[in-house]
């Protein structure tokens, strides 16, 4: 609150040194000039300004973590679901990759929707925070090995009659296996950090739901632009 040392920053340029995990960042910003009146600025610009550089650095973050390691493991699927679409009309390539992109939007907004109850809560949040709970990290561990086996041929799943005949008369072998595509991306991509993600994810987790909320959506969008750009020229599947 106000009083003491601290009404002697007020209205002062200030550095701020961001750590994290052994790296550092510095970002110029100055402090209002009074308590409750007045904005912050950050790098010269006005708060609002700033805001808009995190949305675009989740956004940048989100695009990169496509060619992380982690993403790694699901480029099989990407690949065998652009050579599906071989000869297959505009229209059902659009629909199979934006039903892939709102895959990656959901669970990405599911989430976000995760850390701001966890952060009400009380508890420490952070991106992939998820992976630090065992039950969590052997549930994927025998997924991924699963996906794997099936994959080789070693066994197929039966779906029910009607079921099977609906994926099978779909456009691509149906929407939501496309949609459950963009979920396994995210899950896959979420231990991993990229390049601007670690401050565009500690500026939304220090700030209110809202900024949370919005910082995570720009990072599904960033994931899921490569499917987005698919969708809009459905030519390059």
């Amino acid at each position: 609150g106000p009083g003491g040392d601290i009404d002697g920053l007020l209205g002062q340029p200030l550095t701020l040194t961001l750590l994290q995990d052994g790296a550092a960042a510095e970002i110029k910003a100055s402090a209002p000039d009074s308590f409750g009146t007045g904005s912050a600025t950050i790098g010269g610009e006005s708060s609002d300004g700033g805001f808009l550089t995190i949305l675009l650095f989740a956004w940048l973050g989100g695009l990169i973590l496509n060619l992380m390691p982690c993403v790694l493991p699901v480029l099989s699927m990407k690949l065998v679901a652009a050579a599906g679409y071989g000869g297959a009309a505009r229209n059902a390539i659009r629909r199979g990759f934006l039903a892939s992109a709102a895959g990656i939007v959901f669970s990405i907004m599911l989430l976000a929707l995760g850390a701001i109850a966890l952060k009400a809560a009380g508890a420490a949040v952070g991106w992939g925070i998820q992976f630090q709970q065992p039950v969590f990290l052997g549930f994927m561990a025998a997924v991924i090995v699963l996906f794997a086996l099936n994959m080789f041929g070693r066994f197929d799943i039966r779906l029910p009659g009607a079921v099977g005949d609906a994926a099978a008369a779909a456009p691509s072998h149906g929407i939501a296996g496309h949609f459950m595509t963009g979920i396994f991306a995210t899950l896959l991509a979420t231990p991993c950090s990229a390049p601007f993600l670690g401050l565009a994810v500690g500026f939304a987790l220090a700030g209110s739901p809202a900024d949370i909320a919005l910082v995570f959506l720009l990072i599904g969008l960033g994931l899921a632009t490569p499917y987005l750009l698919v969708a809009a020229i459905p030519g390059l599947a």
